[in-house]
């Protein structure tokens, strides 16, 4: 379990991530499980049998329909396409909270999208591995929280 000092008090950051092994760990197959989550082009197409190449198709294609992260989703799976969306690179809660109100804009005034919200829905998934991640003590917070990966 990695943990991240914040700089300007003691507070600890974890980030989070989808967790692969976990899948392997729980009899589980992620390929199937995020290949289910492609756009319709992306299906009509070879379908992606990495982990690698899942990620990059929904980088490069799926994440940019604007139906891909919509207000009818549960939060736990708007949190998972996130991470499809951006290769799986670990997020900070207030990361996951800024771009899930970006794609969110329309209702996010009418829905929970709390830190403390979204903490209980990543410390309580039993069904996507979003896990705490392994983070290099190197790597630096992406300060652009908006940026779209």
């Amino acid at each position: 379990m990695s943990m991240k000092k914040n700089g300007n008090d003691s507070e600890v950051k974890y980030k989070y991530s989808i967790d692969l092994s976990w899948y392997q760990e729980q009899e589980r197959s992620f390929v199937l499980l995020a290949t289910s989550r492609l756009c319709p082009s992306s299906q009509k197409k070879k379908l992606p049998k990495t982990d690698t190449a899942i990620f990059n198709t929904m980088k490069q294609c799926c994440s940019k329909a604007e139906d891909f992260i919509t207000p009818e989703l549960p939060l736990a799976e708007c949190i998972f396409r996130l991470f499809l969306a951006n290769g799986n690179r670990p997020l900070s809660l207030e990361q996951i909270q800024a771009r899930l109100q970006q794609r969110l804009s329309d209702i996010s005034g009418s829905r929970d999208l709390s830190i403390p919200k979204l903490q209980r829905i990543l410390k309580s998934d039993r069904f996507y591995g979003l896990r705490i991640a392994e983070v290099d003590d190197e790597e630096e917070p992406n300060n652009n929280l908006l940026q779209n990966d």
